[in-house]
């Protein structure tokens, strides 16, 4: 297979830093326009200030190793280059229209002009990358071969939903009921794969059924389905399937999946609730989203402390409290937040933070980046449990899709861990109106 040369865009490093080293034997370009706006982007607080540091850092060893040599040899056997063949201001009339000179030329052109000067040189073997699918259309208008970034994009078609329906004997579904356990090997599985914590509903050629969970090769029926937790009780199988997952205690790492009104982040609070106020398993819950900034300001600049600054953006997750305080008047966001039982936190700041035994709810993850929910995970310290909920059909952020957002990403990498469980939640338990804009608009 001929050698490829990719022409990063600077999105692409924002999104995962470690993108520089992800094409195999293939020449990766670094424009120096885009270092100069990752220059730009370094004193920001949020994930896309971490990442542009993270970014640079990797940069500046890649320059420590290269010394006098043009670009530095990965271990896969790659090249990587810095190339400042067009500094701003540079005279180049070989470029193509509206490419050329430009001291007041836009970056994203120049990075541009740079992956043409490179198929120029390269004979057709540029590929320029960037997760700017506007930048990706002028591209292609000027002949270059281009693409999304690839390394982290799941195939949605076929994404693990958490839970899967198999047909069982009468007789060992009445041995389920009683409170034995089957192997998973009996199951007529037709060459489905069953993995640990995946939940299943079994029925017979009779009409009998039950709901299980595979662990550790064996089926057995859920434990704690049908209980209430904060008067909150699961309205459907897939919601059974979510609280038998949230009230597990040797599982540390729960998504659930779902359109609004699937009840996936009530169900995080009931159940954290129960485990924190109830039963003292977690001293506190802590409760995050990705913070969309205005304009260029992130929340540090708003007025105000923390709860204040976060408020807008948790809102939705608070309005879920109200079913729940009506159970326990006692238990309002206010007297939570008094006891130090809640925390309300933003992404950006639970990134120096060791989050040890909470009740952690990240709610809609899938505005988060791969690279933003390897973060997240990896301050959760031992006797921590955290949920991640969202709609990976439903994201705001314009460099992310259902196939390269993180919380795909956490299902498709996490599917089958001891440690990790997920549903996804088909139906939606809102008003007829609801499930009806849902469904058609």
């Amino acid at each position: 297979m001929a050698r490829k040369t990719y022409i990063l865009d600077t999105n692409v490093l924002i999104h995962d830093p470690d993108s520089l080293f992800c094409f195999q034997e293939n020449e990766v370009i670094i424009p120096l326009e885009a270092l100069e706006e990752l220059d730009k982007l370094k004193k920001r607080y949020d994930h896309i200030g971490h990442s542009a540091r993270q970014t640079i850092r990797h940069l500046g060893t890649i320059i420590e190793k290269r010394g006098r040599r043009d670009a530095v040899v990965t271990k896969e056997g790659g090249t990587l280059k810095l190339d400042s063949s067009l500094l701003q201001g540079a005279d180049r009339p070989d470029l193509p229209l509206r490419l050329g000179n430009g001291a007041g030329q836009i970056t994203d052109n120049r990075i541009i002009a740079l992956a043409w000067l490179y198929k120029q040189k390269h004979n057709g073997n540029t590929v320029f990358v960037s997760k700017d699918i506007n930048a990706r259309v002028k591209a292609m208008a000027l002949g270059i071969k281009a693409e999304d970034y690839k390394t982290d994009k799941v195939d949605v078609s076929v994404i693990y939903s958490g839970h899967v329906a198999f047909t069982m004997p009468s007789h060992l579904i009445q041995r389920l009921h009683e409170g034995g356990e089957v192997s998973a090997d009996s199951l007529d599985a037709d060459g489905t794969e069953l993995v640990e914590n995946q939940c299943v509903l079994l029925t017979s050629a009779e009409g009998a059924s039950v709901l299980g969970i595979n662990k550790g090769g064996s089926i057995r029926k859920l434990s704690h389905s049908a209980a209430a937790f904060w008067g909150v009780k699961a309205r459907n199988k897939e919601q059974q399937f979510a609280i038998e997952l949230l009230t597990d205690n040797t599982i540390q790492a729960v998504t659930l999946v779902g359109q609004a009104g699937t009840g996936k982040t009530l169900l995080a609070l009931a159940v954290g609730l129960q485990k924190t106020v109830e039963e003292g398993l977690y001293g506190r819950i802590i409760i995050t989203k990705p913070v969309v900034p205005v304009g260029k300001q992130d929340i540090g600049f708003l007025p105000g402390d923390k709860e204040d600054k976060m408020l807008p953006w948790v809102q939705s997750i608070f309005d879920n409290f109200a079913p729940l305080s009506r159970n326990n008047q006692k238990m309002t966001i206010e007297y939570l937040l008094t006891a130090d039982l809640l925390d309300i936190e933003s992404i950006a700041h639970i990134r120096g933070r060791n989050l040890a035994k909470s009740w952690i709810i990240v709610d809609e993850s899938q505005n988060l980046s791969p690279h933003e929910i390897k973060t997240v995970l990896s301050r959760v310290a031992e006797g921590s449990k955290i949920v991640l909920t969202g709609d990976i059909n439903q994201i705001d952020s314009p460099y992310l899709d259902a196939g390269s957002n993180g919380l795909s990403y956490l299902v498709s990498r996490f599917r089958g861990r001891s440690l990790y469980g997920h549903i996804t939640l088909a139906k939606t338990i809102r008003s007829p109106l609801a499930q009806l804009a849902a469904e058609l608009l």
